[in-house]
C-alpha cells in the first residue's frame, strides 16, 4: 500500500493508504494542546489483511450493510453476492469488495486533497455491472475531514457506500470508548432481528438504551448484545434531517476534551461500539478489543424484500451516486 499525508496550517493530519482507500491515522490537538492520533489502524498492509473483518478506515462497498441469504434484491433485480458472514453477505464480500483492493489516487498540489478510484469489474462478488468509484478526501484550514464518493456504473447495480472508521477522541485506544459522550438526532432506528437483519419498520429510541437524543455517556446505558464480547450498539439511526448542513452526530470525549461532529447528505447514520473488535496490536503498538472504537457510519439503508417502502439503492447507468461527510474537529 501507499500512504498519502494530508496536512494543514494547524498541524490537523490525516494519513491515508491506498489499501481500501482507507483512513489510516487523524492526527487532532487535545483542549491542552497535545497531540494524538484519534482513530484506530494498523502499520502495515500486512496487518490489514490479517485482520479484514474489523475494516478499520476502510470504504466500504458495493454494498455496506447486510444482505440476507447473501441475495440481492430491489428495482427489479435478483441476484445471489457472496456470503462472508454465515448466509449472509456484509459489507461487499470476502475477497474483492472495496476495502480488499488497492486505489490509484491523485494528490492536489496544495497537500489538502486526495482522490482515490477504483473500477470494480462487473460480476466481482456477484454484483452486476462494472463501478467506477472515486473517494476524495480534503482537509480544510477548519479543522474539518470531507469525504466525497461519486459512482457510475455500466449495468443497473446497488450501491452503498460507506467508511467504516474507528475514532477513539481520548488519544489512547488501549482505553474504551464508555467515558465518551454521545448526541445523535435521531427518534428512530431500524427494527432489526438477531442477525441485524431488517424486519420491517422502526424502533422509537425513547426510554431505551439507544436513545442519544440528548448527549450523555456511552458507557451509562449500554443494550445488552447477547453472545457479543462486549455490550454495544450495532444500530442504523433513522436521521431527524438530512442535508451535509446539518450536524447528524457529535462525540465529545471530556478528559481530552475533544471534540467530533459529523454532517452527511445521507439518510442514516450506522453507529456500531466496536463490540466485536479482537484483541490485538494496533497502530502504533496500541492495544485494541472490543469497545476501543465507535463508528458512525452515514449511509443509505440496502434493499430488502422487509422494507419495500424504503428509496432503493439501485444505481442506473447514465446516474451518478453521490455522498458527502464531513468530520469536524474541535475542543471544548
Amino acid at each position: 500500500m501507499t500512504l498519502v499525508t494530508l496536512r494543514n496550517a494547524q498541524g490537523t493530519t490525516a494519513v491515508l493508504s491506498t489499501y481500501g482507500a482507507r483512513l489510516v491515522e487523524l492526527l487532532a490537538q487535545d483542549a491542552a494542546g497535545s497531540w494524538a492520533n484519534i482513530v484506530l489502524g494498523h502499520d502495515t498492509e500486512e496487518e490489514y489483511r490479517r485482520n479484514p473483518n474489523s475494516y478499520y478506515g476502510a470504504t466500504v462497498g458495493r454494498v455496506a450493510g447486510r444482505l440476507a441469504r447473501a441475495r440481492f434484491q430491489g428495482s427489479g433485480l435478483d441476484f445471489p453476492v457472496s456470503a462472508n458472514e454465515g448466509d449472509t453477505h456484509l459489507h461487499g464480500g470476502p475477497e474483492r469488495a472495496l476495502d480488499r483492493v488497492e486505489w490509484t489516487v491523485r494528490t492536489s498540489s496544495d497537500g489538502r486533497e486526495a482522490a482515490f478510484e477504483h473500477l470494480s469489474e462487473a460480476g466481482v462478488e456477484g454484483y452486476p455491472g462494472a463501478l467506477a468509484v472515486t473517494a476524495t478526501y480534503r482537509l480544510t484550514e477548519t479543522n474539518e475531514l470531507e469525504l466525497g464518493f461519486l459512482a457510475t456504473t455500466t449495468a443497473p447495480t446497488p450501491v452503498n457506500l460507506v467508511n467504516h472508521t474507528y475514532f477513539n477522541l481520548s488519544g489512547d485506544a488501549s482505553r474504551s470508548i464508555v467515558d465518551h459522550v454521545l448526541h445523535i438526532r435521531a427518534n428512530e432506528i431500524l427494527a432489526t432481528d438477531e442477525k441485524l437483519l431488517p424486519v420491517g419498520g422502526v424502533a422509537s429510541v425513547a426510554g431505551t438504551a439507544y436513545d442519544y437524543r440528548s448527549e450523555r455517556r456511552i458507557g451509562d446505558d449500554l443494550p445488552a448484545s447477547s453472545g457479543e464480547p462486549w455490550p454495544g450498539i450495532d444500530s442504523t439511526y433513522v436521521l431527524d434531517a438530512g442535508g451535509a448542513g446539518s450536524a447528524a452526530a457529535t462525540l465529545w470525549e471530556p478528559e481530552s476534551g475533544r471534540t467530533l461532529e459529523i454532517r452527511t447528505t445521507e439518510p442514516t447514520l450506522q453507529v456500531y461500539t466496536g463490540n466485536r473488535i479482537p484483541p490485538s496490536v494496533g497502530r502504533h503498538g496500541a492495544n485494541y478489543g472490543p469497545g476501543r472504537g465507535i463508528c458512525l457510519e452515514a449511509q443509505r439503508v440496502p434493499d430488502s424484500p422487509a422494507l419495500p417502502e424504503w428509496p432503493s439503492i439501485v444505481l442506473q447507468p447514465g446516474d451518478e451516486y453521490r455522498q458527502m461527510t464531513t468530520w469536524r474537529l474541535g475542543t471544548r
